[in-house]
């Protein structure tokens, strides 16, 4: 397409024509005239109703959340490509789609089959897991957000239905998004959450394979009583896809499918030969086992005990490959290779729940003694292993979804789980039970951390980081000012280290003062780490640089660098080397010479987690490959 004489915005986007608006903004078609293609360019419309310093704050989040989509990398999400400011309005610059929306699909040629409408809630479905991996919620999950290519089938608007906060309720007391497919804890007022997304998906699904709104009202006010006080609908055309729909419309998020138990079944409908045919009389159950829901999870209570909690291993959300470092460390061929421990591999098994394959594991923490280590993942349970006789010993359910991160108490008698559900449980390890669970309502939890002396537990979220004194379980501090922090961890002498996109602040219980204390230009921080003697902080992220700060002064002491995004970190006991997690390689570095020392490459994908024993001797590594290994570090 040639240049047209439309503005130019930012310098370099040349509007063409005009695509489609809505509430949020307007699409344009546009060329990119450096790189010389086309692109699709979307102004974003702020709030008219703000006063400046309200329009200039909610500006500021929008350009944050925006570029927190750029972060998922999916065939079935759209890409974000650059985000950008003209005139003082912020838009995004995405790849252009050349296909047509599912609802003008549906009303032109008539609802899709089953097994047509599996294959597209399974392309949006693995976009929506991997945006949840990546901290982001859509919120807007509708027929008309959703492209029907040639070849691939796309989610668009990650992270623009996400510009007016969560949730999204204007001065009119409304909340924004699609009535019809908002979920009910949304129309409740309270915050989405990733299974919101999925309550959507059904809605969506619902719609494909009927032709028709799952609910229906003369105005917004309407449609949210009908979700609310209206039993879900059965759809009469869905066949075999009529147990995906219903399940993912459940009212209760905790007996809503999680997104891994219906990509099992969506699969499973995409095989089966009778999803073949549109015929809607195909409506006797699936003759395969029908996925059982999450069982609910058990109301917060407050216990009299004080529980005494330790400093965690800090757990690493899953991101897209980054920026280059062009100067490396050290001398990579004087790194020596880790030895694996002969049977240290452990495999997570199949969930006898959730009737799936392995699946990605995303965290691990040793024992205080370092005789057990817990490792938890994508299918949502926490497994304990005995490391000398290298076997699972127990495996802990109480989680519907994904677990990001893991922590011991002190005595081992205690550990803390958090995840996708935006839950925090505390478990009792001697009697694998739970012993309560906490709700901070701030989106998926990324990571735990608990000061040392165990008075405190932090947990981080996609909507900031919840601070609880442990005997009461009463929070005594919130950070939450729209950046959108996943990592936290505690220093030995019980300053809190909060990371946000591009910055990390240092927040002291005693004083109650909190300090900017450090910074990452230009990138999302995805791991933090504090020495175990509080001289260094460690942080890392989408720009392949690991950062080693002094936080007395502030001043940078070591840059350490890779070609990909940085996972994980993990300080050895005795402070002297430093573990990195960086797509499939594991690197320890000599943080006295900051050169490379071990160098781990056995794992077959992305490593997500790692942590060292309590001796220093092992190194625990977990990732993708749906594997957990030990390492020898102690040398050759």
């Amino acid at each position: 397409m040639a240049a047209g004489p439309g503005p130019l915005i930012a310098g370099q986007y040349r509007l063409a024509e005009e695509l489609g608006r809505g509430g949020f903004g307007v699409v344009w078609r546009a060329r990119d005239e450096r790189l010389r293609r086309d692109v699709a360019a979307k102004e974003l419309f702020l709030p008219t109703y703000l006063g400046r310093d309200q329009g200039d704050e909610r500006h500021l989040r929008s350009l944050r959340e925006a570029r927190s989509a750029a972060r998922i990398v999916h065939p079935g999400a759209v890409t974000v490509y650059d985000v950008v400011e003209h005139d003082g309005c912020p838009w995004i610059i995405m790849e252009l789609i050349d296909g047509r929306a599912l609802n003008a699909v549906v009303r032109e040629h008539g609802p899709l089959s089953p097994r047509r409408a599996a294959q597209v809630g399974l392309s949006i479905l693995g976009a929506l897991r991997a945006a949840h991996a990546a901290g982001v919620v859509h919120r807007d999950v509708k027929p008309g957000n959703v492209l029907l290519g040639e070849t691939r089938v796309v989610l668009t608007d990650f992270g623009i239905a996400t510009i007016e906060g969560d949730p999204a309720v204007t001065h009119s007391g409304f909340v924004m998004g699609a009535p019809a497919y908002t979920s009910p804890e949304r129309a409740r007022g309270e915050s989405a959450v990733p299974a919101s997304d999925l309550w959507s998906l059904g809605a969506t699904l619902f719609y494909a394979v009927e032709g028709h709104r799952p609910y229906s009202g003369a105005n917004a006010n309407a449609t949210f009583h009908a979700i609310l006080n209206g039993e879900p609908p059965v759809p009469t055309h869905g066949g075999l896809l009529t147990p995906v729909i219903t399940g993912l419309m459940r009212k209760d998020v905790t007996e809503r499918l999680t997104a891994a138990q219906a990509t099992v079944m969506l699969q499973q409908i995409i095989d089966h030969p009778a999803a073949e045919h549109h015929d809607p009389g195909i409506t006797q159950p699936a003759p395969y086992p029908v996925v059982e829901p999450p069982r609910p999870r058990v109301p917060v209570s407050v216990g009299r005990a004080v529980v005494t909690l330790a400093a965690p291993v800090v757990a690493a959300a899953i991101g897209a490959s980054a920026l280059l470092w062009p100067n490396g460390s050290g001398d990579a061929d004087a790194a020596r290779s880790a030895r694996h421990l002969n049977a240290a591999a452990f495999g997570t098994r199949p969930s006898a729940t959730l009737q799936q394959a392995t699946d990605k594991v995303n965290a691990v923490a040793f024992s205080p003694d370092g005789r057990l280590l817990a490792a938890a993942g994508e299918d949502s349970t926490v497994r304990l292993f005995d490391v000398p006789g290298r076997a699972q010993t127990t495996v802990l359910r109480g989680h519907g979804y994904a677990v990001f991160a893991l922590a011991f108490s002190p005595d081992g008698r205690t550990l803390a789980s958090a995840g996708y559900d935006g839950t925090v449980i505390l478990w009792d390890v001697t009697r694998a039970r739970r012993q309560v669970t906490l709700s901070p309502g701030k989106g998926v939890i990324g990571s735990v951390a608990f000061s040392p002396d165990g008075r405190l537990l932090a947990g981080a979220g996609t909507d900031g980081v919840q601070v609880w004194e442990t005997s009461t379980r009463r929070p005594v501090r919130t950070f939450d000012d729209g950046e959108g922090q996943f990592v936290t961890d505690f220093g030995p002498r019980g300053e809190l280290v909060v990371a946000g996109p591009e910055t990390l602040r240092l927040w002291s219980p005693e004083s109650r003062r909190t300090s900017t204390l450090l910074g990452h230009t230009g990138t999302l921080v995805r791991a933090v780490a504090v020495s175990p003697d509080g001289a260094s902080v460690a942080s890392a992220g989408d720009n392949g640089q690991v950062a080693v700060w002094d936080p007395r002064s502030g001043e940078r002491t070591a840059t350490l660098g890779h070609d990909r995004s940085i996972h994980a970190l993990a300080f050895s006991p005795d402070g002297r080397t430093l573990a990195d997690a960086s797509g499939p390689t594991v690197t320890v570095w000599n943080l006295a010479s900051r050169a490379k020392a071990a160098t781990i490459n056995g794992h077959t994908g992305t490593v997500s987690a790692v942590a060292y024993s309590p001796d220093g001797r092992l190194l625990a590594t977990a990732g993708h490959d749906h594997t957990v290994r030990l390492w020898d570090v102690t040398g050759p």
